[in-house]
């Protein structure tokens, strides 16, 4: 299973009392906390609120919802709170309260492992998303408990505490770390990307009466003579895996190289970044369908209204995405490591 050990830590002008009583009913969470779509309480647990077990569905930017039990193993006024987590995820969830002068501190630990089989195939690629998803609820969650408390919010740090060494590192999950690309954002964001892409192609070619799969191995052996020259040429346009696997490794570098452009417009606000991404989309299709001819004539076959309109999809998808990772128009700063108290 996938493992997450993130850090999360509020800083709010507000008192202590107030902070802990709002986070320790969490009930009401869905009233300010606009990632946790619901709350119910499933066990009552003692009089002390220990056992007891409250079932949470909480959903951030990515398209479903994640839900949890959570049985409190130890509840401290004004210190801790602190559960098991059973369901999507499974692990321990660790709230801890400290107040100086008049700012509240509030540590958030969530140590667990993914109990879903996708999430842990698309771990190795996808992990830097489930992470910005959940630092984007946390944001909500400190932005709504200030204005729930008619406070202020003064920042919020996420840590990531997987590393090797033992040493807090900051979150991975920005287009840009330090003034430098992320290039496992930048991979992930191109091959998103071309995934997306090539499945509304394949919805295209039948709403289009083509034969998808002649269609596709066509398109397979168009690009893999890229490499291994026109001899792979359809006709006949079958399946080979060889010429298969190299037209995907293509298609593939081609997307993760037409993503380093879409951090131009990484920055804007969401409906021009997408405007942006299709006006984009039909550059490419130009530099595609047209730049590449001179060189590589076969590819004029597959100029169609639907290729034009994939190309659209895929220059969306990637200004989208590079605009998802980097909205909140900050870049990651360096975090202090910080050793959390033992228990």
């Amino acid at each position: 299973m996938a493992e997450y050990h993130l850090l999360t830590i509020w800083r709010i002008k507000a008192p202590l009392p107030k902070v802990y009583e709002a986070i320790h009913d969490s009930l009401r969470w869905p009233e300010w906390w606009p990632g946790a779509e619901t709350v119910e309480q499933t066990a009552a647990g003692g009089s002390d609120g220990i056992d007891s077990i409250r079932r949470y569905c909480c959903q951030g930017d990515l398209p479903y919802p994640v839900v949890f039990e959570v049985r409190a193993t130890r509840i401290e006024a004004l210190v801790a709170i602190e559960g098991r987590t059973q369901g999507d995820l499974e692990g321990i969830g660790r709230w801890r309260f400290a107040q100086h002068g008049e700012i509240s501190v509030v540590d958030y630990e969530w140590h667990v492992r993914s109990a879903r089989w996708w999430m842990n195939l698309l771990a190795p690629l996808a992990r830097s998303m489930f992470i910005r998803n959940h630092i984007r609820i946390m944001k909500q969650g400190g932005e709504g408990l200030a204005r729930r408390l008619d406070a202020t919010l003064l920042d919020q740090k996420n840590i990531d505490l997987m590393d090797e060494n033992g040493v807090a590192t900051p979150i991975p999950g920005h287009l840009r770390e330090g003034g430098r690309i992320n290039p496992r954002v930048l991979l992930m964001v191109g091959i998103a990307a071309g995934i997306l892409a090539t499945a509304v192609q394949i919805v295209l070619w039948r709403l289009a009466g083509m034969p998808i799969l002649e269609t596709l191995f066509r398109d397979a052996r168009l690009t893999a003579a890229l490499l291994m020259g026109p001899a792979v040429l359809p006709p006949p346009a079958t399946g080979q895996w060889d010429i298969l696997l190299l037209a995907t490794l293509i298609h593939f570098a081609l997307s993760i190289s037409y993503a380093l452009p879409a951090l131009l417009v990484a920055r804007l606000a969401a409906g021009p970044a997408i405007l942006v991404g299709a006006l984009y989309g039909v550059v490419i299709y130009v530099v595609n369908m047209h730049g590449f001819t001179v060189f590589f004539p076969w590819f004029s076959i597959a100029r169609d209204w639907v290729t034009l309109f994939t190309h659209i999809v895929f220059g969306m998808a990637l200004t989208a995405g590079s605009w998802w990772f980097t909205r909140d128009g900050k870049t990651a700063k360096p975090i202090v490591s910080r050793e959390l108290p033992t228990t």
